[in-house]
């Protein structure tokens, strides 16, 4: 569905220019108050119908449209089968089914939001579509991945090759980085590290824990959707329902 001539918005300074479809009132309502309260984004429309969404998205050129699947009429997989051959906008999946997630990532979606969905699962969602944005912006660089992590433990500082990181797990302030050896504490957020690592290599299962892809030998299944993800060295994580689309999507690449 890309092709190369991604908008570029969301650069430096600039928010990204971001459109809702969805038919559903309260849903609409519940994603703009979310929605502005983030600094990254601003919301440049909304639409209850597909047909008036791919209208909008030719007429307004929104850098991201958060759209609902299943609607009356036009759906949102009609609606992006609707400006195929147009610059299209990156698109984020907000639904109440898991099922569309394979044919939603065929297209190359940013995210698969399940409903209900918090502030922070949906941060998450934009964080990831502004980096995409930025990636196809000149002079923006977009792969310089962190090749070791700098920890500072006791009265040294560790250098830790990313190459040896199993997985990382959020612990209020910090991280915990695991690696064959054991663990460190690091004092950074787990967004910012997913940010500077290559996203080829991790993946996100949870909203508290980063994995390193080949590092995984397994799925469980839980209740409601959730999985426990069996890794290498043993350790066990959970797979949430509110990841699962994505996690089957970069484990695929």
């Amino acid at each position: 569905m890309r092709n190369g001539s991604e908008p570029g918005c969301a650069t430096a300074g600039m928010a990204a220019r971001v459109l809702i479809v969805e038919d559903e009132a309260h849903a609409r309502h519940y994603l703009r108050e979310l929605l502005e309260g983030e600094p990254l984004v601003e919301v440049v429309g909304e639409s209850p119908n597909g047909v008036q969404g791919a209208q909008q998205i030719r007429e307004l050129s929104p850098d991201i449209v958060f759209v609902d699947i299943q609607m009356p009429g036009l759906d949102g997989f009609g609606m992006i089968d609707q400006i195929a051959g147009s610059r299209p906008p990156l698109f984020v999946f907000v639904t109440g089914y898991s099922d569309y997630a394979v044919r939603a990532f065929e297209i190359e979606a940013v995210d698969y939001l399940c409903k209900p969905f918090d502030k922070e699962r949906l941060s998450i969602s934009i964080e990831r579509a502004v980096r995409r944005l930025n990636s196809a912006v000149p002079g923006i660089a977009g792969n310089q991945w962190l090749t070791r992590l700098s920890i500072k433990d006791d009265e040294r500082i560790l250098f830790v090759p990313v190459d040896e990181i199993i997985w990382i797990e959020a612990a209020n302030k910090y991280v915990v980085v695991y690696t064959p050896t054991g663990s460190h504490i690091s004092r950074q957020t787990i967004q910012g590290l997913e940010d500077q690592l290559n996203p080829r290599e991790f993946v996100r299962t949870h909203r508290s824990t980063l994995v390193r892809k080949a590092a995984v030998r397994g799925l469980h299944p839980l209740f409601h959707g959730d999985y426990i993800v069996k890794l290498v060295n043993g350790a066990e994580v959970t797979l949430s329902r509110s990841f699962r689309g994505s996690f089957f999507r970069e484990m695929s690449r």
